[in-house]
This record gives structure tokens, C-alpha cells and sequence, in this order.
């Protein structure tokens, strides 16, 4: 029996990027539609206050507009709109989210850490075309936080973290048009990861696989590979090495954040966070042991997708997203 197809769109909001995902799920698997994408930096400033900009405000609704056009003419049954880390912890949101649901016809839900962990889990896994081996840990490094997810299906064990740090506020904390030495980058993320890790204990024996996902993964390996255009069947699944990761840290180090930006297969202004997401991966791995993680280009963006088709936004995590 086939089981018909289901079509569903979600939007991310995230602290550096809003994002849109139009897609038909069949089958265990996912057919995009549509894909769009904004570099908004709704995270910048965050630090000084927990404000948002005006400017950063201004442009996530004319991203929204321009989403609203791509909705319009695909006309998917089902949507989602999630807020993550930014519109968390701003104090003045209330106006623009009232704007930005009236733009897209739908609420946006601010989600927890934990729920944001769980969709990125999820997406990243509807990306693999094979269930991955043993238990494994998915890191999220966004723009104003860190989600750690631990996944073992033997034992049929969930738990997630959320870390209140990500590239932006990370970024944030230091001058502009400058890239901070490694060792004040390390002190300040080893001790956050160190305490959201303790959250999952106790870690599955070895060997764990470490899947990074996210802008700030999947740049790393588009820089690590030359790619002059972003392809995802290259950067999906790619085993991006810790020594790899921290000469790219070395080569990004060197460059005013004008020349970061200027490098190929970069989002728009993601050199400006870039060096502080490779930190926190850097350092995760370093706390896990590890000289490796996988690299997926699906994540929380394909989770809020999925979660927006009839009867699996509240099922719980086999059910609604077997591997």
C-alpha cells in the first residue's frame, strides 16, 4: 500500500537567518519544493540589553514578505513558523511577531531549547537516506544558541541541552572587525558545553558519532572543499576532521570580517559568526574525545517541516520520525 504524499512548509527565524522549507514527505523520505533564505541577524546586539534592532526587525519582515510570495504561489496545506534563541530572549518582540504572523497567515510559536533540539534531531535525521550506526550526538550551533541532542536507538534514549550561546551572541561579546584569540573563545564555550553535557550523562559507550549541523557546520565544509557554489550532495555526510576545523580557524583568524564575507559558498555575512561557531565545535569535541563529526546539511528547518503535517507535531520522537 502507498502511502500518499504529504505537503508541508516551515519557517525558522533563527538569530542570524530566516529560513523557508517547502516540501512533499513520502514514503520516509523528503522532496523540497521550494527553499529560501534571509540573512537577517535578528541576534545582533542581543547582549546589550536583550533588544532587538529596528534594522534587524525591518529586514526579517521583508524576508517574510518575499516568503510570503513563495507560499503563495507552492500553496502548502500545512505550515510552521518557529522562533528560536532571539525572539527568546527579546523583550520588545511583540510587535514584530504580531507583524510577521499576519505576513504568513500563521502564529509564530516561540519554541523551548528542548524543542528546538528535538526538531533539529529530527530533520537531520530525514536527511539520511540510511539509518546512522550506534548512538550519536547532534550538535546545532545556531545563531543565539547551542542545541545537543543525544540519540541512542537500541536503547531507544532521547535527551537534549540547550546551551544559551551560539555564533551571534558569541560573536558579540568581543570587538567588531576583529577575530578573538582562541584560548578567551575556548574558556568561555568549554565551560557552557561542559555543564549542558553533564545535562545527558551518561553518554552511551564508544563509539559515538558526533553530527554537526547548521550554517556555521556546513560552511565549514564548503571552505574545507574549495566549493566555488554550494552543493549540498557534497557537504551532506562529509567527515570533517577536528585539524581541519582548526586551520580553517587559522586561515579565518587573519582576515578582517570584509574579506571573511568575501570568501565563496558563504551566506551572506557569515563570515562575521563563522569563527565562533568552528570554537564551539572545536571545543565540543574536544570535550567528547572525539577527532570527527559528520556534517548534515538537513536539520532544524526540515524538523519544523515535518512537524507541521497532520498528527506528527506532538507524537513523540520514534513515531513521528522513525530512522
Amino acid at each position: 500500500m502507498t502511502i500518499p504524499p504529504q505537503i508541508g512548509a516551515g519557517v525558522d527565524l533563527g538569530s542570524h537567518t530566516f529560513r523557508l522549507l517547502v516540501a512533499e514527505w513520502r514514503d520516509g523520505k523528503l522532496t523540497v519544493l521550494a527553499k529560501k533564505m534571509a540573512t537577517v541577524g535578528l541576534g545582533r546586539g542581543l547582549e546589550e540589553g536583550d533588544v532587538l534592532q529596528e534594522e534587524s526587525m525591518q529586514q526579517g519582515l521583508a524576508a517574510l514578505r518575499s516568503f510570503r510570495r513563495t507560499l503563495d504561489h507552492c500553496r502548502p496545506p500545512n505550515l510552521r513558523v518557529c522562533g528560536t534563541e532571539a525572539l527568546r530572549r527579546a523583550k520588545n518582540s511583540r510587535p514584530f511577531l504580531e507583524e510577521a504572523g499576519m505576513l504568513l497567515g500563521q502564529p509564530v510559536e516561540i519554541i523551548s531549547g528542548v524543542e528546538e533540539a528535538r526538531l533539529s534531531l529530527a530533520g537531520a535525521l530525514a536527511g539520511w537516506p540510511n539509518p546512522l550506526p550506534g548512538p550519536l550526538l547532534l550538535a546545532d550551533v545556531g545563531g543565539g544558541s547551542t542545541e545537543l541532542i543525544l540519540f541512542d536507538p537500541a536503547a531507544e534514549v532521547i535527551r537534549a541541552a540547550s546551551v544559551d550561546l551560539g555564533a551571534v551572541t558569541l560573536t558579540g561579546r568581543f570587538p567588531a572587525d576583529s577575530c578573538p584569540d582562541a584560548a578567551g573563545l575556548d574558556n568561555i564555550i568549554t565551560k557552557a558545553l561542559a555543564d549542558a553535557l553533564q545535562k545527558l550523562h551518561p553518554l552511551p559507550p564508544q563509539p559515538l558519532s558526533v553530527i554537526g549541523s547548521g550554517g556555521s557546520a556546513t560552511s565549514m565544509v564548503a571552505l574545507a572543499l574549495n566549493l566555488a557554489v554550494y552543493d549540498e550532495s557534497l557537504v551532506h555526510g562529509f567527515a570533517l576532521e577536528a585539524s581541519v576545523m582548526e586551520q580553517l580557524w587559522r586561515t579565518l583568524a587573519v582576515l578582517k570580517v570584509a574579506e571573511r564575507n568575501a570568501l565563496p559558498c558563504l551566506g551572506e555575512r557569515r563570515g562575521e559568526i563563522l569563527p565562533a561557531g568552528i570554537r564551539i565545535y572545536l571545543a565540543l569535541l574536544r570535550l567528547l574525545r572525539q577527532e570527527k563529526m559528520r556534517v548534515s546539511d538537513t536539520g532544524l528547518l526540515e524538523g519544523i517541516m515535518r512537524s507541521s503535517l497532520p498528527g506528527c507535531k506532538h507524537e513523540p520522537f520514534p513515531r513521528c520520525f522513525p530512522c
